[in-house]
Order: structure tokens, then C-alpha cells, then sequence
């Protein structure tokens, strides 16, 4: 394995530790709010107003700003040296921070507006105000989602994936003590959910600012708007934004169509998608994270042979990992969301709910997770634009498939339009990349993808198998009968598919243990 590839994978393997500890206590922040709210009005309205500072996290963080940021930066860096690219990035988060924070006042004050005077709705007025609430942290974030991304840049991937932990963190104690405090009223409860997420974005900005300044940064008040790196910004971000947006225009889409179907829809795409998001989250964005400075210096310097390299050695590292962790959520969706939620407020009808949602989001999965390496890599070349158009046809089609499928399948047919247009998207994706960039290693690709493929069928036949003999030995629903229903199939299958990988000599198997074995 080469030495970048190394490089890759070790970056990976940090921020996927440093993630699986944020995901961990992101489950239990979940765990609290399922507890305490279940899936009614109040912890939808509570899902949805959370989506909105999100969405511009995902505009302005670490979707657009984020993409556009690491290449020029890293090409700042690469031509001029690290003083010219400090300045470079006081200019970026002088002008974020401003901008951020008119959006954040209008926003807020449109909220305040329509739960007021126009929404008579308890569940659409308490989303309003909880908006109110939030929209602060969407400066903070964005932020630290910069600060973050020049952390990358530098090598250095441990403490932008731990930021997350202090938001988990921040929501799980306000919760609870406002439990303590107010009682388990559920309309002044969720107040504290909200407080801990605007507490969370500030803990997470504080945390990124002592390495930083450990490498010599220090945060100036610049308002350049002329500086090339600010006008390369522009245009790169321009699109970006609209491609970003795109992509969380549709979750919005997804979150308010739901608000309309029934008053548990959001609150059951929440807790579907944040079980997605867990493998996705910890290894899809981890390789994401980590290949994209490679990426975008390989474009930097033009080396063909070395950007082609990088991707369609992610595109094989993520399938390894995240092909068996879908069919693991298809085939134990059930005992994962009884063991991880049904307490509380969540009962066993809410299971129910969520089960059917996840088992169409898993299977996008895949989708999912090349998406998170595709479109950076079109970033890495600065191209935005191609992104943008393919992201556009998906979001007509998933509106589409939205309005048609939820007629007979309510939340559900949500999932299900967003693994197909995810499928559709990376499909077309992929075809742009190679005529941009002809061959891909595809082939190489493919090949290992079958593997993978008949690696994971046989897996699963033996998790499912070992699910039916636990259920069987356990028919109680206690916590411990719960664990062991999950515990030893995931056991089970995780032994299973090393082994076959090992006998098979599957090279993504033998490319991790030599990144975290060997001593070369």
C-alpha cells in the first residue's frame, strides 16, 4: 500500500475513533430526547427547527464553505506558505461570522413572527420558538466547521471529529437538569434541548481554538473583500452553495412534508436517520474527511495518477465498511431500535415506526456514503457546477416521488424516494467524473465490491440465523434480553466477515491491518 494511501487510511482510523466516541454519546443525546419526548408533536417540533440551523451548517460549514475552503487553502499553503494562508482564512471567518449573524437575526425574527401572529398550531408554533432558540448556533458551527477544515488541511483530524461530543454532551445535560428543575412537562422541557444546542455550538467553536493557535494561528478582524483567495472563494462557493443547498433543500423538503402527513412523521425520520447516519458518520464521513486534502493537493500539483488513485481507493475502503453495515441495520433494525430507544415515551408502537423507516433508509447506505467522497472530489477540482446539475435533477425527482410515495406509504415513502434519488445521483456522478477525468480504476473497483457483496450475503444468512436461535433462547424484553439480541449477532457477524475476508484476501482487510498493525 502506497504511502498516501497510508496517510489516508491512518487519518481515517483517527477521525473514525474521535467520531465513534461523538456518535456513542450522540446516541445517548437520542436515547435522552426519545425518553423524555417519544415521537409525538413536541419531539417533531423539536426535529424540525433543529434542521433549519443544519441547514445553513450544511451550506456554510462543512458542506459549500468547507469543500471550497480545504483545496484553496491547501493550494495557499502549497504556492505561498502558512502565514498567506492564515491570512487568507481570518478574511473567510471575519465575513462568515457577519454574514451568518444577519442571517441568524432574520431568520429568528421571521420565526418570532409566525408563531405569534400567523401559526395557531401548537406543534408548528413550538417549532417556530424553538427556532428562535437555535438559529444562534449556526454561526458557531459554521465556525468550527472552518476551523475544523484548516485542522484537516494541516494534518491534524483528532479534535474537529471530537467537537461534536461537547454538542451531545451539552444537550444531555441540560435535559436532564431541566428535568430536575421544570419536570417532565414536555412543552417547557424541550426549551433545554434547545439551550443545550446553542450552548454545544459555542463549547464546539472554544474547542478548536487552542491547536490552532498551538500552530501559530491567531484570529484577526480582516475585512479584504477584494483579496484573490476571497474571489476564489466566491466562485468556487457560489455553486457549491447551490449544490449544498440542493441536497439539504431536500432534507428540509423531506422534514416539512412530514409535518404535514401526521404529527410523529418527523420525530420517525429523526430516529431512522440518525441510525443510518451512525456507520455513515463514523466511517463514510471519516474517509470523506480524510482523502479530501489529498485530493485537492494531488489537483493542486496535477497529478492525475495520484487523485485517481485516492478516490478509487475510498470508494473501495467505504464499501468494505459500509456494504455489511447496511444489510447489519436491515436484518437487526428492530432489536437495535428496542435496546436504543424504547424507553420512556417510546413505546413499542414508536419501534414499529422507526423500524419501517430505517429499513428503506439502509439500503442507501452505500449511496450515501460514495456521495460523501463523489461530489468533494468534484470540489477538489473546482468543479461546482457539475454537482449542482445532477443535484437538481434529484431534487425535482425526489419531489416527485415524495408527493406519490407518502400517499400510500406516509413517512416511509419519505425514506424511500431518498435511498432511490441517492442511488440515481451517485450513478450520474460517477459518469461525469470518469468523462471528466476518464478512467477511474473502476474495474478495480467493481471487483472488490463483489467480493464484498457475496462476503456480506453470506454474513448476513448467518446474522439473521443467530438473531433466530437468540430470540429463542431470550424471549424476554428486559435490558439484558434486549443486548443480547443485538450483541452477539453484530459478534457474530463481524467474526464471520473478517474471516471470509482474511481466507478470501480481500485487500481492504489486509490494507487496514497494515495501516494499524505494521510499524512501516
Amino acid at each position: 500500500m502506497s504511502n498516501e494511501h497510508k496517510k489516508v487510511t491512518r487519518a481515517a482510523g483517527v477521525t473514525s475513533a474521535a467520531t465513534s466516541i461523538s456518535r456513542l454519546l450522540g446516541l445517548i443525546r437520542d436515547m435522552t430526547i426519545a425518553n423524555f419526548f417519544g415521537i409525538g408533536a413536541v419531539s417533531s417540533a423539536f426535529s424540525f427547527a433543529f434542521k433549519i440551523p443544519n441547514l445553513l451548517r450544511r451550506l456554510f460549514g462543512e458542506g459549500a464553505m468547507a469543500s471550497a475552503f480545504i483545496p484553496l487553502f491547501a493550494e495557499e499553503i502549497h504556492n505561498n506558505d502558512l502565514d498567506s494562508g492564515y491570512k487568507a482564512a481570518n478574511i473567510v471567518l471575519t465575513l462568515l461570522a457577519a454574514l451568518l449573524a444577519v442571517i441568524a437575526m432574520v431568520i429568528g425574527a421571521v420565526c418570532l413572527f409566525l408563531a405569534l401572529f400567523v401559526f395557531d398550531d401548537f406543534q408548528w408554533q413550538l417549532a417556530m420558538l424553538l427556532t428562535v432558540v437555535m438559529i444562534p448556533y449556526c454561526v458557531f458551527i459554521c465556525l468550527t466547521a472552518v476551523c475544523g477544515a484548516m485542522l484537516n488541511t494541516l494534518g491534524h483530524f483528532s479534535r474537529p471529529a471530537l467537537a461534536p461530543v461537547l454538542l451531545n454532551i451539552s444537550i444531555i445535560t441540560f435535559v436532564w437538569l431541566g428535568a430536575f428543575f421544570l419536570g417532565k412537562t414536555h412543552d417547557k422541557l424541550i426549551y433545554t434541548a434547545a439551550i443545550g444546542v446553542l450552548i454545544g455550538g459555542v463549547a464546539q467553536l472554544a474547542f478548536q481554538i487552542p491547536e490552532l493557535r498551538k500552530r501559530g494561528f491567531r484570529f484577526k478582524l480582516a475585512w479584504n473583500l477584494t483579496h484573490p483567495f476571497v474571489r476564489n472563494i466566491y466562485i468556487i462557493m457560489a455553486p457549491a452553495v447551490l449544490g449544498a443547498g440542493i441536497t439539504q433543500i431536500n432534507v428540509f423538503v423531506d422534514g416539512l412534508l412530514a409535518m404535514f402527513i401526521n404529527k410523529r412523521g418527523v420525530a420517525v425520520l429523526f430516529f431512522a436517520n440518525r441510525l443510518t447516519e451512525l456507520p455513515l458518520g463514523i466511517f463514510g464521513v471519516a474517509i470523506a474527511t480524510a482523502v479530501l486534502p489529498s485530493l485537492s493537493f494531488f489537483a493542486a500539483k496535477n497529478e492525475k495518477k495520484g487523485f485517481v488513485n485516492a478516490v478509487g481507493f475510498a470508494l473501495r475502503y467505504i464499501s468494505f465498511i459500509i456494504i455489511p453495515a447496511a444489510v447489519g441495520l436491515m436484518i437487526l433494525g428492530e432489536p437495535i431500535v428496542r435496546l436504543i430507544f424504547q424507553h420512556g415515551e417510546f413505546t413499542a408502537e414508536s419501534t414499529s415506526y422507526v423500524v419501517g423507516a430505517l429499513r428503506l433508509y439502509a439500503p442507501g447506505l452505500m449511496a450515501f456514503a460514495m456521495l460523501k467522497i463523489i461530489v468533494p472530489t468534484f470540489y477538489a477540482l473546482k468543479d461546482t457546477k457539475t454537482p449542482v446539475k445532477v443535484g437538481l435533477a434529484t431534487l425535482v425527482l425526489n419531489v416527485i416521488l415524495n408527493v406519490i410515495l407518502m400517499q400510500f406509504m406516509a413517512e416511509r415513502g419519505l425514506a424511500l424516494s431518498t435511498t432511490i434519488c441517492a442511488y440515481i445521483n451517485v450513478s450520474l456522478l460517477l459518469f461525469l467524473l470518469r468523462k471528466k477525468m476518464g478512467p477511474l480504476g473502476m474495474k478495480k473497483v467493481a471487483g472488490s465490491i463483489i467480493k464484498i457483496v457475496i462476503t456480506t450475503i453470506i454474513m448476513g444468512w448467518m446474522v439473521w440465523g443467530t438473531l433466530v436461535i437468540i430470540q429463542n433462547q431470550f424471549p424476554g424484553d428486559g435490558f439484558i434480553d434486549r443486548f443480547l439480541k443485538v450483541i452477539i449477532p453484530i459478534t457474530t457477524g463481524l467474526i464471520i466477515y473478517i474471516v471470509i475476508a482474511f481466507i478470501t484476501g480481500q485487500r481492504e482487510l489486509k490494507e487496514l491491518l497494515s495501516a494499524y498493525l505494521r510499524k512501516k
